[in-house]
């Protein structure tokens, strides 16, 4: 057997009985056999078959194990590959590599960014159309009675139109969608909100709600028909349960990318963000031509539909100061959709 040898490793170890860090010395002892001297001239010999040190990643310290007795802290050195010989997987000799390297990790961190956006901006949208396909009806009446749940505590109560008027708007609604793709889940629901104001929503499951203050805004019933018509793009697009699907993969996204994982917020979040943030801008696009074509196949004029805005575009500045809640707040108001609604009409 061979004496102990002369090259030496400084190190802390925490011996797993109190708090207090020892400073030591580590030697190795051939063959099998690693000495540990304490600052006060004690000495330890570990068995090398019992100790398990930790891959090497970069600077960062090495941590020597040995159950029952602690760990020990040391910086990296060469001669850990003598004394603790080790088979190291391709994933931890990677990630020495790359810690090594600031270029690498930059680039690293950059691919990262360009991946998540790339599947936010892509993935997202394409994995939200076709898990919404495939989205049970039980679900989606599930996430719209959460939604008039919380309608109701915004204090909505029973629309004041005159029945023959709602009936009227019905019908001409009804004859609107009647051979539309998931007409028959499509039910046009009345509200008095003035928390809402002129406001009008669909539902995952084909409720579709129209505030009072809309109706009464509109100049005739062309011009809410118009509003109706986008509202049932929104519904034969799935919209509802796209964006839900949309925001959902995001916030878990974020919380893989930050550390919480969890969700457990969402659940109960997810109805007051349908009813208050509305749909993308891409949504409102694809139901803005939606409109556009289901009122011209019908022989109505996407005019009406750039004349509500118009309308609504006028009321929402006004209920700016007054806190309310108007269509545009949740259908972003845009001077180009009216300009393609007309756009539409002179074709």
């Amino acid at each position: 057997m061979t004496g102990v040898s002369e090259e030496k490793v400084d190190g802390r170890w925490f011996d797993g009985q109190s708090s207090r860090a020892r400073d030591v010395r580590l030697s190795s002892i051939a063959p099998a056999l690693l000495r540990i001297e304490g600052s006060d001239g004690d000495l330890f010999d570990w068995p090398v078959a019992e100790v398990v040190i930790s891959p090497r990643l970069g600077t960062t310290p090495r941590v020597l194990r040995r159950r029952g007795h602690g760990q020990i802290e040391c910086p990296d050195s060469p001669l850990w590959d003598r004394w603790l010989p080790r088979h190291s997987s391709r994933i931890e000799v990677m990630a020495d590599w790359l810690e090594r390297r600031r270029l690498a990790i930059a680039t690293a961190a950059l691919a990262t960014l360009v991946g998540t956006l790339a599947f936010v901006r892509f993935g997202v949208p394409w994995v939200a159309t076709e898990v919404a396909e495939r989205m049970p009806v039980s679900v989606e009446h599930h996430v719209s009675d959460q939604i008039v749940t919380l309608l109701r505590s915004m204090h909505a109560d029973p629309s004041r139109l005159a029945q023959s008027r709602q009936q009227s708007l019905k019908r001409a609604f009804a004859g609107l969608v009647a051979r539309e793709p998931r007409a028959e889940q499509m039910r046009l629901m009345f509200v008095q909100a003035k928390g809402l104001g002129p406001n009008a929503f669909a539902l995952p499951d084909g409720r579709i709600f129209l505030t009072d203050a809309l109706v009464e805004l509109a100049g005739s019933d062309d011009e809410v028909l118009a509003v109706l018509a986008h509202e049932a793009g929104h519904h034969v697009h799935r919209h509802g349960m796209r964006q839900a699907i949309e925001s959902s993969s995001v916030f878990l996204l974020a919380g893989v990318l930050f550390g919480d994982a969890s969700g457990s917020s969402l659940a109960v979040s997810l109805p007051a963000v349908l009813l208050t943030n509305g749909y993308s801008r891409g949504h409102e696009r694809e139901a803005d031509a939606y409109a556009f074509d289901l009122l011209k196949r019908h022989g109505r004029s996407p005019e009406a539909f750039a004349t509500m805005l118009a309308r609504l575009s006028k009321a929402h500045e006004s209920e700016l100061g007054g806190g309310a809640v108007g269509y545009l707040s949740t259908h972003p108001p845009s001077p180009e959709r009216i300009a393609e609604a007309r756009r539409a009409a002179a074709r």
